[in-house]
């Protein structure tokens, strides 16, 4: 799974499962987006107004995390960054 829909699937357990429509139009992606995410992964790293978007929504750092994971993602980082200290203390979202 890719770790930006694990993020999206992080922040739904937290927040009433709100639908993956609803989220995508939240950072400013179409539905068919977000499901191709869900069942090919991602295999390009998505532009930095969606990634920004994302972060804002889930409240989660762009540069030192959203950013990282994506290009883990999509090849161009060989390790998993780590979720910010004060997101693991409180839980993600």
């Amino acid at each position: 799974m890719s770790e930006l829909v694990r993020i999206i699937d992080d922040y739904r357990d937290t927040h009433g499962r709100p639908s993956d429509a609803s989220i995508a139009r939240a950072i400013g992606i179409a539905p068919q987006t977000l499901s191709s995410w869900r069942k090919r992964g991602i295999r390009e790293l998505p532009d930095a107004d969606t990634l920004r978007a994302l972060a804002a929504f889930v409240g989660l750092p762009y540069d030192d995390y959203v950013l990282e994971v994506a290009l883990y993602d999509a090849g161009w980082r060989d390790d998993l960054p780590e979720l910010p200290a004060e997101k693991r203390e409180r839980g993600a979202g």
